[in-house]
């Protein structure tokens, strides 16, 4: 919403409008130095662009052009960016009146967070409310996830995040009950969810599932879902999926759940900064925002994982239940094993096709095996069946056909036309990495063929990916098939060959020590 229209107390100067229609996910302009001195402001400082004309007003923070570069901004010129153009109805030669403003109150919250002092419930949303209106110029904002890594959010500030990040964004009301929700913090592979949102919708539970898309893996819920169904659905279609099907498999960035948290996690991604109270209210605001009422959460474990030793998790794991007790959700959190492949498949299409498999009843496999642990946590949560019994629940739902028969439903109303698995399209340029010893396979670089899987075009190329025909334990004899890489695009091809080069399954070594 455009802000109301303020008359600053400030000197302002009136400049003409330079639009570049380039997107920032930022309110920023650039203003020629000479104006800048003017208005008695630096780089990064911020100022309030008021379109009297429209009576409309932003605050945005600026970048500032130097003497050398005056033909790019001139003297009495603004540049603008796509934002800023949107938010104040702007077109090239328009004025504008340009004034400094204040820092906002949250930045000495940011340096009371720095140093290490606890943060009140409203200091949180002021911060949280910048960031939204994006009052915070970008090393502000990492600044304060710094913050958050290096000093952590105690639990009243994990609740307070939260529930700030909650009322940021919409909500989907439904008078459905019960609701339930499932979600994972990160593991390798194999799409869980495809299998756990069938069981439970044909349990008679609710679960309006909204996913995420690859970061750094071969493949997000979201983006394997996409190859058998429209993922980019809005709130009412959600609603009227899950009350009409039970279930709903969906992106969660086509929403605006809790777009705050959208911007926090691009600031974490390039350092891989996962500070644990952050993770925990951005998981849980987003449960919260779909009305979830009982959710269960996967805390995968392994080296190079968001949790790498079991004291870290447990302690993860605990503060999950405390947060959803205080926000009125009901939590159980579980411990997995994140050290190998959960399935065989790395890539869309892969794993996809992979997932109708499980539901199809051609195998029952690790991951199946998760999918129906997972699942029967919910049917026990929502009280669909005694404590202890909900894996077997949810195994007979899958073996029965009634979990496939679900997602069939669930595709179809989602636009989908792909029902059976042998009718997902895979890359058409297809490589046999075998192997050129015998032994038994004593490890899966699980991470590395996720790189594979990548460099062949996974995820953008959802055709690409790599698919293993074996597993830890098995006795395998030179020249057995190991994986296959699969390729839309040549070049990739050729260079996801090379990459498999490396060694990403290694056979049990004889030789335990040696001596001199």
């Amino acid at each position: 919403m455009p802000e109301e229209l303020i008359v600053p107390d400030r000197y302002c100067h009136v400049l003409k409008v330079k639009p570049f229609h380039i997107h920032t996910g930022a309110l920023v302009v650039v203003l020629n130095d000479v104006d800048a001195k003017e208005l008695g402001i630096f780089a990064n400082d911020r100022v309030r662009i008021t379109n009297n004309k429209k009576k409309l007003s932003v605050v945005a923070v600026a970048d500032i052009t130097h003497s050398e570069n005056h033909d790019f901004i001139k003297e009495n010129e603004i540049g603008v960016f796509s934002e800023v153009i949107k938010r104040l109805d702007l077109k090239e030669n328009d004025l504008v009146e340009v004034c400094a403003v204040e820092l906002p109150k949250s930045v000495e919250f940011i340096k009371k967070k720095l140093n290490n002092q606890v943060l009140t419930a409203e200091e949180i949303n002021e911060i949280v409310k910048d960031l939204d209106e994006n009052r915070l110029s970008s090393i502000e904002a990492s600044a304060f996830v710094s913050a958050v890594y290096v000093n952590g959010f105690n639990l009243d500030e994990t609740v307070a995040m939260t529930r700030a990040l909650s009322r940021n964004g919409q909500k989907i009301s439904m008078d459905l009950s019960p609701i339930v929700d499932k979600h994972s913090i990160g593991g390798i592979n194999g799409r869980v969810t495809m299998i756990v949102v069938p069981i439970v919708a044909a349990a008679g539970l609710f679960i309006p599932k909204t996913s995420s898309r690859s970061i750094t893996s071969a493949a997000g819920t979201a983006d394997a879902m996409e190859v058998l169904a429209n993922v980019s659905l809005n709130f009412n279609q959600i609603k009227k999926i899950t009350q009409k099907v039970g279930g709903v498999i969906a992106w969660g960035g086509a929403l605006d759940l809790a777009p705050v948290d959208d911007k926090i996690i691009k600031i974490e991604h390039p350092l891989s900064l996962d500070p644990q109270g952050q993770v925990i209210a951005s998981v849980m605001a987003k449960k919260h925002s779909v009305g979830s009422q009982f959710v269960v959460v996967d805390l995968p474990i392994g080296p190079g994982l968001k949790v790498s030793d079991k004291e870290a998790a447990e302690e993860m794991a605990k503060l999950f239940v405390q947060v959803g007790k205080k926000i009125g959700v009901k939590v159980e959190s579980v411990l997995t094993d994140g050290t190998k492949p959960t399935g065989k498949a790395f890539g869309p299409a892969l794993e996809a096709k992979y997932v109708l498999e499980v539901l199809e009843n051609k195998f029952f496999d690790n991951l199946a095996q998760k999918s129906c642990e997972l699942s029967g946590v919910l049917l026990e949560l929502a009280g669909k069946c005694k404590k202890g019994q909900g894996f077997e629940k949810a195994k007979e739902i899958l073996q029965s056909g009634k979990a496939l028969d679900k997602m069939k439903e669930i595709i179809k109303a989602q636009g989908g036309k792909i029902f059976k698995s042998e009718d997902v399209e895979l890359g058409k340029f297809v490589f046999e990495v075998k192997s050129e010893s015998e032994g038994e396979i004593s490890n899966i670089n699980g991470p590395l063929l996720t790189q594979i899987a990548r460099v062949a075009g996974a995820p953008a190329d959802k055709k690409a990916g790599v698919l293993l025909h074996v597993e830890e334990g098995d006795n395998i004899k030179k020249g057995d098939l190991l994986f296959q890489i699969f390729a839309s695009n040549e070049r990739k091809f050729d260079s996801a060959k090379k990459a498999a080069k490396a060694s990403s399954i290694q056979l049990e070594k004889t030789i335990i020590e040696r001596f001199v």
